[in-house]
């Protein structure tokens, strides 16, 4: 099995952090096995998100950008233009803690 992880940043206008979390929440996160939503101060979030595969990441891809079309009204640009600063990479070591 190869997981991958995405991390994506959002910055939220100001007076709209709640909204931006509260549209993060409600993503459908079904395709992950697990996801996190960061806050980074200065009104800016990042969703982590892991997935069994790259195909399992790709099937969010494009239900991914009809929601961030839904809420680029909320969103502050980044420099360069775009509404979100993204990455994924292939996870080469996971330590899970079994707190049973």
């Amino acid at each position: 099995m190869t997981l991958v992880t995405t991390i994506t940043r959002f910055k939220a206008k100001i007076g709209f952090e709640d909204q931006l979390i509260d549209a993060l929440r409600k993503f459908d996160n079904s395709n992950s096995i697990s996801w996190q939503i960061l806050s980074l101060g200065d009104s800016e979030y990042a969703a982590l998100n892991t997935y069994d595969s790259i195909e399992d990441r790709s099937m969010d891809v494009v239900s991914g950008l009809d929601w961030l079309d839904s809420i680029t009204p909320i969103l502050e640009l980044y420099e360069n233009g775009s509404r979100t600063n993204a990455f994924s990479g292939i996870v080469l070591h996971q330590n899970e803690i079994d707190n049973t």
